[in-house]
């Protein structure tokens, strides 16, 4: 299964279970799990509840190949802001939480607008293949260039990580849920820096939507290219602190990405 028949399960039913493929070892990759949440909780909102901001906890691993339950809930519904909460369930224990920040646009004298940046060649970079065994299942629905940066596990000197990123398999124009699944779809930054591998997750992740999808003059194709770069604003402890901008390839920024890793290098 793509992506997009996954958005198409969470509008018919409540129960789901994830293919290996999109796994990380036995776990499902946190960016699906994630998307699927915002997308359950999209559903029935009009159009001018825009998504503002998204807040992820990841408590605990949401095993492939075996059920779940997905639902979502109202928290607060105001004139102009309005908060949702979603979650995943297996075996009677919460594995992801989602909540959401909607909010309608409103007249205002502030207006700053960030000029496009110039991103360069869509998909230029070293591409990073999927190598069954090594790379995470997931990886083989996404693809990736390296502009700048290491690979996983190469004891790089870089703090920082540019690059493009698609689905391979996009059929759809580009969705909230798309853009986060592939938000989080690349390595932590702090994965270059290890000689060797180990394991690593994140454990809270938010995202602010800078320029909501809507207010784009052309909605992306879901196999379109995005510019991704993130970096390291600190480690240290066994915890890392990274941000993270994401643009269309043309310059737009679309988010803000901000995520607390933890690293098990020593043990």
């Amino acid at each position: 299964m793509n992506f997009d028949d996954y958005l198409q399960q969470v509008n018919q039913q409540d129960k789901l279970e994830i293919h290996p493929s999109w796994g990380q070892g036995r776990t499902t990759f946190g960016g699906l799990s994630a998307a699927l949440i915002l997308h359950r909780i999209e559903q029935g909102l009009d159009d001018g509840q825009v998504l503002r901001s998204l807040n992820v906890s990841f408590c605990g691993p949401l095993n492939t190949a075996e059920p779940f339950t997905l639902s979502s809930q109202s928290i607060r519904v105001g004139k102009s802001v309005a908060h949702y909460q979603g979650q995943t369930v297996q075996q009677d224990q919460v594995t992801t939480l989602v909540n959401a920040c909607f909010g309608r646009e409103r007249e205002s004298d502030i207006e700053v607008k960030l000029p496009p940046v110039s991103c360069g060649t869509p998909g230029s970079g070293q591409a990073m293949p999927f190598i069954k065994g090594i790379t995470p299942e997931f990886t083989q629905h996404i693809n990736f260039t390296y502009v700048e940066g290491g690979l996983p596990f190469t004891n790089s000197k870089h703090n920082v990580i540019r690059g493009w990123m698609r689905f391979n398999d996009g059929e759809r124009a580009l969705s909230n849920a798309h853009l986060v699944a592939l938000i989080d779809a690349w390595p932590p930054t702090l994965l270059q820096k290890l000689k060797s591998p180990a394991p690593c997750a994140s454990v809270t992740w938010s995202i602010e939507m800078v320029t909501p999808l809507s207010q784009l003059p052309q909605l992306p194709g879901g196999s379109d290219w995005l510019w991704y770069e993130a970096d390291i604003r600190q480690a240290h402890d066994g915890y890392g602190h990274t941000e993270a901008r994401i643009y269309t390839a043309d310059g737009v920024l679309l988010a803000l990405s901000r995520q607390l890793v933890v690293v098990y290098d020593k043990r």
